[in-house]
């Protein structure tokens, strides 16, 4: 008999290890199942929050795009207003007190094809060289930088006669590889200061 019982509660015991163990199991699956449910459910909504801020930012850049480009267009249609706040055919400006009559020129580089220091001048003082090249000065020769932006003459940096150590630029149609040309405008002569 004792060991029929002994039996018996070795077999529950066994059970009841097994039992046990299974439970231990079943429970950390269901664990497991749980936080990659969880996980998975927050990164869903991540991606949810980011796909939202992405659109919500698209959304306004355009708006903003929009908004812009409207007001370009109807700027540019209805004319522009100046100080007084009256309106003006689009291109014309009220000017205020104290302004240059000038138009508004096109600021553009004058070719230049002459530059540098002046290192030898003539007898005469009508031709001067320039590097490698003479340059001759004729009464056809333009002084001065012209046009609707051009400075005061006054204001332009330029001498009527040429010295040795002077910065000077201009421009001549001739070929300046020849050695020796005629100048058609010199736009600037002024002595350099050392």
């Amino acid at each position: 008999m004792k060991k029929s019982v002994y039996k018996s509660a070795m077999s529950k015991l066994k059970t009841s290890e097994d039992f046990h163990e299974r439970t231990l199991e079943k429970l950390q699956v269901e664990l497991q199942q749980m936080n990659n449910h969880n996980s998975n459910k927050g990164e869903m909504n991540m991606k949810k929050a980011n796909r939202k801020k992405t659109i919500i930012g698209w959304t306004a850049g355009l708006a903003a795009c929009a908004v812009i480009s409207l007001g370009v267009y109807s700027n540019s249609q209805s004319g522009t207003s100046d100080i007084t706040g009256v309106n003006n055919p689009p291109g014309v400006t009220a000017k205020p007190s104290g302004v240059s009559s000038k138009p508004p020129g096109v600021t553009a580089k004058q070719m230049v094809n002459i530059d540098g220091i002046i290192s030898e001048v003539s007898e005469d003082g009508q031709s001067f060289k320039v590097g490698d090249l003479w340059v001759t000065v004729t009464k056809d020769t333009e002084f001065g930088i012209t046009g609707p932006t051009a400075p005061e003459p006054s204001e332009q940096l330029l001498e009527k006669e040429f010295k040795v150590g002077n910065a000077v630029s201009g421009y001549t149609a001739q070929d300046v590889t020849s050695g020796k040309v005629t100048a058609d405008h010199i736009y600037n002569n002024f002595a350099v200061q050392n």
